[in-house]
This record gives structure tokens, C-alpha cells and sequence, in this order.
């Protein structure tokens, strides 16, 4: 269910920087002048976070692209508000952003359309590849700052989810990984795979990973990406929904300590229910 109030914002456009200029105005720039005029243009990182309320969050990662990270931040989303909980989506950056069905909107509608949608994004691209090099493509560079302080409209509400770009270690900038915004931010994160052959090793060498610089992991949820059919000899070993059992399994029995849940193949709910307020954590004010 979408969001509108009876007008549609225009469609993404990609910007013609001027000859020599490196253009650094969010992609979401039109549907911000649909709202207030260019002349009132949001400058996200000017404003003092220190004079702010710290909202609580938890920052969502993955072991690699494309392993569900939306859909799980998506669901998480929608637990919270059905409690009653105002909830803001925050994505630092996006690649791959084209018109009418994107990440940033289905965040957006998850948690209930609060605030802006421009505000869910402030840096979006269009070709579906490292946001640094998705910026290249475009004429623009990806604003490090911005990554931090586009967090700040969200600071009213009572939890922010935090989605990452890719993997825990993908970089988001030049100078910047994913793994670094979390550590800023001060939240624990959530590791999300993707179920599929392999995701034993990917999620502990995540983990692994994350608590040796210094994260905080809350949670994993493996994501079912594709629908893991029942084949016709379920009890094989080497069956799809056999492996995916034993390796949910083996997690478990690995790292006790975490919750880890399962979200279906287009479900709205992970599976066990995992209380995300006590997991949270109030964001570093620097």
C-alpha cells in the first residue's frame, strides 16, 4: 500500500551537472522541491546533532549484496509500528535507484510513510553498482558527511532501523565501509543472509568480523530470497530446504547467545518474533 495524499512526486531525474562541477544534490532532490520549492532546499549537515534528541536504533547489515537486507529491515519495521512504536527508516545510500518501485520507498511505506520519503535517502544512484562508483557514473561523488548527518531528521522518533549498502564491509564512500557508520553511530547490528548453500560460513565470518572491530551484534536473520521448494526427496541431505534446516541448525548451536530468526520468502513476519526495542541501542552523539 503506498503512501500518496492525492499527488504524485515526480520521477527520479537524473542531474546534468555543469561542465567541471561535481554535483553533490541528492537524486531525491525533486521530490524535496515537490514539498517545499528549490529555494528551500534541506541542508541535512548543517544542523547540530548535539542540540537533538538520540533517538535508539539498530543498524542492518549483510554478508554480501543482494542477501535480503530490505526485506528483513521491512519487516522489522513493521513489528515495531503494529506495537505502537514511532519508527523512522534510514538508508545512508542507494544504487540501483530507478523510478517508481525502490528500496527507499518500500522502507518508507514499512514504516508507515512517516516524514518525508527524500528523508529516508538523502544520496540515491541509478546504476546498480558500488554507490562510489554508481556516483562516478553520474558525475557526482557520494557525500561522506552526508552518510552521517542525514540521520538527523530522524532523531524524534523512538527508533530508527538503519539499513547498510551492501556487505558489513562494503564501502559506502571513499574513505567510509559500512561497518564504520555503524561503529559512529554506536548501534548493534543485525547480520542478515541469505538462505542459500554457504551461509554457515558467510554469517560466522561475518560475526567474526564485526565483533573484532569493535560492533556489537545483536541478531541474525536469515532471509529467504528466493523460495526454498520442497523437492521431491525431502529428506535428502542435499536437498534445498534440508541444507537450509541443518544450517539454521548449526547456527544456532554456534552462537547461542544470538536470537536468530528466519524470514520467509515474501513473509512480513521473522520468524521467532525478536523484541528489536530491547536489542536497540541509543545512537553516539559525537
Amino acid at each position: 500500500m503506498g503512501c500518496g495524499k492525492g499527488e504524485k512526486p515526480p520521477d527520479f531525474k537524473k542531474s546534468e551537472p555543469a561542465a567541471g562541477k561535481v554535483e553533490n544534490r541528492s537524486q531525491l532532490a525533486p521530490i524535496l522541491d515537490w514539498q517545499f520549492g528549490p529555494d528551500k532546499w534541506i541542508d541535512l549537515t548543517g544542523q547540530p546533532t548535539e542540540e537533538l534528541k538520540m533517538a535508539a536504533g539498530i543498524y542492518i547489515a549483510g554478508t554480501d549484496t543482494d542477501v535480503g537486507k530490505t526485506a528483513v529491515a521491512m519487516a522489522v519495521l513493521r513489528q515495531l509500528v503494529t506495537a505502537g512504536n514511532d519508527c523512522r527508516a534510514y538508508k545512508p545510500v542507494a544504487s540501483g535507484v530507478l523510478p517508481g518501485h525502490s528500496d527507499p520507498e518500500q522502507l518508507w511505506q514499512a514504516a508507515g510513510c512517516p516524514g518525508l520519503l527524500a528523508e529516508v535517502c538523502p544520496q540515491v544512484f541509478q546504476a546498480a553498482i558500488a554507490p562510489e562508483q554508481a556516483a562516478r557514473a553520474e558525475g557526482r561523488r557520494v557525500d561522506e558527511r552526508l552518510l552521517r548527518q542525514g540521520i538527523v531528521p530522524h532523531l524524534a522518533s523512538d527508533l530508527i532501523v538503519v539499513e547498510g549498502a551492501g556487505g558489513l564491509f562494503s564501502p559506502l564512500g571513499p574513505g567510509i565501509l559500512n561497518a564504520d557508520l555503524a561503529h559512529d553511530f554506536g548501534l548493534p547490528v543485525v547480520v542478515v543472509d541469505a538462505a542459500r548453500l554457504g551461509l554457515i560460513g558467510r554469517t560466522l565470518a561475518t560475526v567474526t568480523a564485526a565483533r573484532a572491530v569493535g560492533l556489537t551484534v545483536a541478531a541474525i536473520v536469515i532471509s529467504e530470497t528466493a523460495a526454498v521448494a520442497a523437492t521431491e526427496l525431502p529428506d535428502r541431505p542435499d536437498s534445498p530446504a534440508a541444507i537450509v534446516a541443518a544450517s539454521l541448525a548449526d547456527l544456532r548451536r554456534r552462537l547461542p547467545e544470538l536470537p536468530i530468526g528466519w524470514l520467509g520468502h515474501r513473509a512480513d513476519q521473522i520468524e521467532p518474533a525478536i523484541n528489536w526495542g530491547s536489542l536497540a541501542a541509543p545512537l553516539r552523539q559525537r
